[in-house]
């Protein structure tokens, strides 16, 4: 068996720009996952991230079989980038540090985590079609942001969770709760009283114990209940919707 040659960045993004135009007749296509994975053991430039962020809107704008099997894999390697940049790279965050999309800061990491919130943003506001890639996307994208609020203050990753609780896309309904989870878990933020209700009416409504239990835990976070209360509250729903 030949060995597979590694591709870079530019070049995995290049392979995407011929997937798109039809133009690759190559059947490699199943190990660009792989060559992602390697990216991630070297050091990325700013320049990079710039390359895969466009090449991720273009994927999300773009109806293929392929490439929404290759999305998952790009989102996948979007969301292991923190994980390099901290713990490898020992990017150091000042106690309330502020975080801003699409920002030029000096720190070439900061910059590069700037640019993809200024990412999830883009995503975020693309046509939401209810599709399986729709919610994947919009799911990725809400999950990256929901880790980066437990280390950086992001003016706008509130409202974006709020905006995706009530999403038919169940995959991001759950991404955007445990981002409020998240936020209230650091925030010291009053709650408003129509996103308490709107918690509320969720569990209510849902059928899904794991929404219902995320819904409670962000009102404990929020310390509009207490656990032992969340308790009670959860029996109850059970009463309701299970036989």
């Amino acid at each position: 068996m030949n060995k597979i040659k590694k591709m870079n960045i530019r070049e995995i993004c290049e392979e995407i720009d011929l997937i798109i135009a039809a133009k690759d007749n190559r059947i490699d296509y199943k190990y660009i996952f792989r060559h992602l994975d390697d990216a991630l053991t070297k050091k990325m430039s700013y320049s990079d991230i710039v390359l895969i962020c466009e090449t991720i809107v273009k994927i999300a704008n773009t109806k293929s079989r392929i490439l929404r099997y290759l999305e998952k894999d790009f989102w996948s390697f979007i969301n292991k980038i923190p994980f390099q940049i901290f713990y490898i790279h020992r990017l150091g965050i000042s106690e309330n540090e502020e975080l801003l999309s699409n920002t030029d800061y000096d720190n070439n990491y900061k910059k590069i985590l700037s640019k993809l919130i200024g990412l999830v943003v883009e995503i975020i506001d693309l046509k939401d079609d209810n599709s399986k890639g729709s919610d994947l996307r919009r799911a990725s994208s809400l999950k990256f942001l929901g880790e980066m609020i437990n280390c950086y203050d992001i003016p706008i990753a509130k409202n974006l969770f709020v905006e995706s609780i009530t999403s038919k896309n169940k995959k991001e309904q759950y991404e955007a709760l445990e981002g409020l989870e998240n936020y209230y878990a650091v925030s010291e933020e009053e709650i408003e009283a129509d996103l308490v209700k709107t918690l509320n009416d969720i569990m209510k409504e849902t059928d899904d114990r794991t929404v219902a239990s995320s819904c409670l835990q962000i009102l404990i976070n929020a310390e509009i209940i207490d656990e032992m209360t969340a308790v009670f509250k959860i029996e109850d729903w059970k009463d309701e919707h299970y036989d």
